[in-house]
Formats: structure tokens, sequence, C-alpha cells
């Protein structure tokens, strides 16, 4: 006789970057296997097993090799919410004495923080402007760990969607990566600092902590920014 099937419940969250909502499942034992597999990573692997995790338990519903770094890393806190708990238990330094003190952060409470007045659209001159898409994890993860200026090049030639002027569009999937680079390169510093703007202040995934040392009572206060805070 065959066993009984398990069924397993599903969520819905808003995507930052859209709004649009998703439904997903939590991980099940075998995923979870995975995942803890995840601290001894390199950063290929980490973006390979990330994706697929997300992909399998968004149902395969999304574009997830095209989503913006900070729409997968909110999945991701979700799923580890509802799959392992959530809370999480970390620690914070005094800055006043040095000790140790336990802080609990409840993942639901985190925020994607967003600037004002950000755009996916750059003026660079007057009736010339650049449309951008936003990084996905893997670009963010090469950048982190070439940190090359090479690679900034690379990742705006890469993120650059369209170039418009007064009267024509150019869609930057029909230029040849070297056009690309020699357009950013005929930029002044004031027009491509307009461009490292997007991405400095594209949404972030932040949670604020404060704790009064248990020690000498000295106020303490920490931020808590990308997904390496809360692989616990």
């Amino acid at each position: 006789m065959a066993l009984p099937k398990l069924e397993t419940p599903t969520y819905t969250l808003k995507l930052p970057s859209t709004g649009q909502t998703i439904l997903f499942r939590p991980f099940l034992v075998k995923e979870y296997k995975i995942l803890m597999t995840l601290s001894e990573a390199d950063d290929d692997e980490l973006s390979r097993i990330l994706t697929e995790l997300i992909d399998v338990c968004t149902f395969n519903k999304l574009k997830i090799n095209e989503l913006a770094s900070f729409d997968l890393e909110y999945i991701f806190l979700m799923l580890r919410a509802k799959s392992i708990g959530e809370t999480i238990d970390l620690y914070l330094n005094c800055s006043a004495c040095g000790e140790r003190n336990d802080v609990t952060v409840n993942i639901l409470d985190l925020k994607v923080d967003k600037f004002d007045k950000h755009s996916n659209l750059i003026e660079i001159q007057n009736e010339l402007s650049v449309e951008l898409r936003y990084p996905t994890f893997k670009e963010v993860l090469d950048l982190f760990q070439k940190g090359t200026e090479t690679e900034t090049f690379d990742l705006v030639s890469k993120c650059m969607k369209n170039i418009y002027t007064k009267d024509d569009t150019f869609s930057c999937q029909d230029q040849t990566e070297e056009e690309l680079k020699q357009f950013i390169f005929s930029m002044t510093k004031e027009q491509f600092d307009k461009i490292e703007n997007f991405f400095v202040t594209m949404p972030k995934i932040r949670q604020y902590i404060s704790k009064d040392c248990t020690k000498c009572g000295h106020p303490n206060e920490t931020k808590l920014e990308g997904l390496q805070n809360f692989f616990v």
C-alpha cells in the first residue's frame, strides 16, 4: 500500500521591485539539507543553489535568473521564515566595553528600503537618457567577488536596457559589448556618477537592531544588510 501524500502549505508575498504577488511553499526536508551546505559554498555554488531552491519553491513561475538581487534575497528570507522559523538569534558586540549581547531578529520585520527620487531612467544630458535594469543576484556576487574597475563597467553595460534621444530609441541588446563600453567610456565623470548612483540607491533589504549592553548599559545599534547576516 502506498504511503499517504503530505500536504504542503502555501503562502504569498509581494515582490519588492514590482509589487507582484507570488505564491511559494516552504523548503522540504530534502531541500533543507541542501540549504545546510551554503556556508561552505563558493559564490558560484551559492548562486546556483539559491536560485534552484527558490525556483522550485515558487513553482517555477518566475524568470528566476532575471530577478533583481534584492527580490531574490527577499524571497529567500521569507522562505527561511516559513520553513525554519521567523526569528534568528544573533549577537551584538558592545561598542563601549566589547561585551557580547544576544539579540533576536524577526525576519518578518525586515523592510526593503527605497530611496526617494530613485529611478531607472537616468538623464545623462539634455534629451539623452539611459534606462537601466537592476542587477541579478549572480551579477552582484560576481562584482563583490572580483571587485575590479573592469567588473564595474561590465555590470553597467549588462544592466543598460535602452538609450533614448529626442528622436530615437536604441535597444542595448542590439549593440555589441564593445559599443556599449565605448558609450560608457565617452561619459564625463559627472555623467557616470549618475549611473553609479542608480546602483548605490537601488532598494536594499535592511533591518536596524538596537540593544543596551547588559554589562555597562551602553546603547548599541547596528544595521543588518545582505543575506550573509541571515545564514543562521
